[in-house]
């Protein structure tokens, strides 16, 4: 009877200190996950630069290096642009083993393309937005809410259009997200350099997230993201991952890996965010 009553103490002992060490555990601890924002030029690669994504919307291309890019920077999220319809984005999704959700841009000019979000997290909403009306161009942006370590998380991909130089879209994609409360992220091409004017109104609420990585940002501040001929425009760093920095903590940015840079004429840009705790 003393041996069981002892043991019997020995395992609530151990019981109770398993506990001890679950509670000292954060609950944000699981909040972590990897973005990616990458423009896939609907699949028409880098390799010959006249080939224009509108004129050649219906020649065949080949998505598996698309896929293999993606795949060796496993993320969770992955917002796309220049998507050629539903059809790519539920073939990459696929492939990729992940949810997803395609919206076109809009009904004048922007029929055939779109933008694409793909996630391992169930989408638990979606709604496009629409941006703006430019030269030849009808834009909107994506935005999906998905949950991670228990908190709604609101991912929104962009497109900026270049034709509207003086940041107006910018400005009512911003106008657009003032109601969105919570953990916010917005990535996408924005088709604008760090420096321009026209990213103040995005500035004003959310970091970029190269500016605030804990690994990796210093080096790739004034790295480009876009090839032209398959070389570097040196500076020209034109897809971004901006986040609510009161929020959200950016451990890690990078590149993909270069062997993977031909699939495309950008570079697609990865960020490692934790959800800070309340």
């Amino acid at each position: 009877m003393t041996r069981t009553f002892a043991g019997r103490r020995r395992l609530i002992a151990i019981l109770a200190l398993a506990a001890a060490l679950l509670a000292a555990v954060p609950a944000y601890a699981d909040a972590t996950f990897r973005v990616l924002t990458y423009n896939i030029r609907t699949g028409l690669g880098s390799l010959d630069p006249s080939l224009d994504p509108y004129k050649d919307r219906k020649r065949e291309v080949d998505l598996a290096p698309i896929v293999a890019a993606i795949r060796s920077a496993n993320p969770d999220v992955v917002a796309l642009q220049e998507v050629r319809g539903e059809t790519q984005a539920k073939t990459l999704a696929a492939a990729l083993g992940m949810h997803h959700v395609y919206h076109r841009h809009g009904p004048k000019y922007g029929k055939w393309w779109g933008l694409a979000l793909l996630s391992r997290f169930p989408i638990l909403a979606s709604e496009s937005l629409p941006v703006s009306h430019g030269e030849g161009n009808t834009r909107s942006d994506l935005l999906i809410r998905v949950e991670i370590g228990g908190k709604s998380v609101t991912i929104v991909d962009n497109h900026g259009d270049k034709d509207i130089k003086d940041g107006s879209n910018h400005k009512i994609t911003m106008a657009n997200l003032e109601k969105v409360t919570g953990p916010l992220v917005l990535l996408g091409d924005f088709n604008a350099r760090p420096a321009w004017k026209r990213l103040k109104h995005v500035r004003k609420r959310l970091a970029d997230a190269v500016e605030i990585a804990e690994e990796g940002g210093d080096a790739l501040k004034e790295h480009g993201t876009f090839r032209e001929d398959r070389k570097l425009v040196d500076g020209k760093r034109i897809d971004f991952v901006f986040v609510d920095a009161k929020l959200i903590r950016v451990k890690r940015f990078g590149l993909i890996d270069n062997a993977h840079w031909d699939a495309s004429d950008h570079i697609g840009v990865f960020a490692d965010l934790e959800l800070k705790p309340e």
